[in-house]
């Protein structure tokens, strides 16, 4: 029942967005800022962020999803730090919503491991390369095998589970080899490059770095797309986007929004400033067709861009629904 509903909601948000509407397929939701690491290339943990009550959290996925989302995530900070994300996830899952969650994959506990498969669909786990590097990155040490631990106990529960994967000069050259090693105990991967956008020069690797890896990764979708979280196009954007010149692909507000840990519907997850409106004041369609429209559209479209999977990647898939859906298989198989 479930899986005939998400590809009714998918199909029903495809018609709507080729209509030149919009129909947000995916959301992100930050439950909150809090997050237990120390990325080198993320400042959520420097923040102080307010977050909502289990009660308001729940009335904005309430929201939300009536407005026909089909895929739901759990983001952060780190979503496992609330002691209600389950409850949360039930709720969504209860909108017949494919529902996922985006974690360091540190502090899953195996006696709670199960609670967990109950209502997730989806986990990707953060791993940015071997222990040393991906260590490094994160800024605390053990946390390599601490998120290895995490993706074996939900695959004993039978949870899919992914990896994602963010490529930088500082793990650029393993990332094949890490990838490869992968194949044998996670159902898919996702890689995406270092952010912001454009790049500043400390963040770019070589050409030849680059050229090396899109070579991979490329082979590795041709032989096994499911298996390769993401489109063709966006491993061929690569390149573009660490010289700078990616093409801007953005549907924000029209195929994906997001929520902060407050409560505000974001345009998407790249831009907190894009801001919609609140979503305990008003519904989200509404707000994706209200009077404040013109204003966020305005700054969407002034926007310089990005390369994220959330954003990029599910614009390339609806855009070219034939060529790309094969990577969504990762996804959709356990429902």
């Amino acid at each position: 029942m479930k899986t005939a509903m998400l590809a009714l909601k998918v199909f029903r948000n495809f018609l709507r967005f080729k209509a030149g509407k919009a129909a947000p397929l995916f959301a992100s939701f930050s439950i909150t800022g809090r997050c237990n690491m120390r990325c080198s290339y993320c400042d959520w943990w420097r923040k102080t962020v307010p977050e909502l009550s289990t009660a308001k959290a729940l009335k904005v996925i309430d929201n939300v999803c009536s407005s026909g989302v089909a895929f739901f995530d759990f983001s952060g900070g780190e979503p496992l730090l609330r002691g209600d994300l389950a409850t949360l996830a039930k709720r969504a899952s209860s909108h017949n919503c494919l529902v996922s969650m985006n974690t360091n994959g540190t502090l899953l506990k195996s006696a709670t491991a199960s609670k967990i498969a109950d209502v997730f669909d989806v986990v990707v786990v953060s791993l940015d390369g071997p222990p040393e590097i991906h260590d490094k990155i994160r800024g605390v040490a053990g946390t390599h095998l601490k998120a290895v631990e995490t993706i074996k106990f939900l695959k004993a529960h039978g949870v899919r589970v992914g990896v994602n994967s963010v490529v930088s000069p500082w793990s650029i050259k393993a990332l094949p080899r890490f990838i490869e090693e992968l194949r044998s105990f996670v159902d898919f991967v996702q890689v995406q490059p270092i952010h912001p956008y454009p790049p500043p020069p400390e963040n770019k690797p070589s050409s030849k770095e680059i050229f090396r890896l899109q070579e991979y990764l490329l082979k590795l979708k041709r032989e096994d797309p499911g298996f390769l979280a993401v489109p063709e196009d966006f491993i061929r954007g690569f390149g573009f986007y660490f010289e700078g010149k990616a093409p801007k692909i953005c549907h924000a507000g029209k195929l994906y929004v997001a929520i902060d840990p407050s409560g505000r519907l974001l345009a998407c997850a790249a831009r907190g400033d894009i801001v919609l409106g609140n979503v305990l004041e008003h519904s989200a369609a509404e707000l994706l067709k209200g009077k404040a429209e013109g204003y966020w559209r305005f700054r969407v479209a002034s926007c310089s861009g990005c390369w994220l999977e959330c954003t990029v990647g599910v614009s390339m898939t609806v855009e070219k629904p034939v060529k790309e859906t094969l990577h969504m298989a990762g996804y959709i198989r356990r429902l």
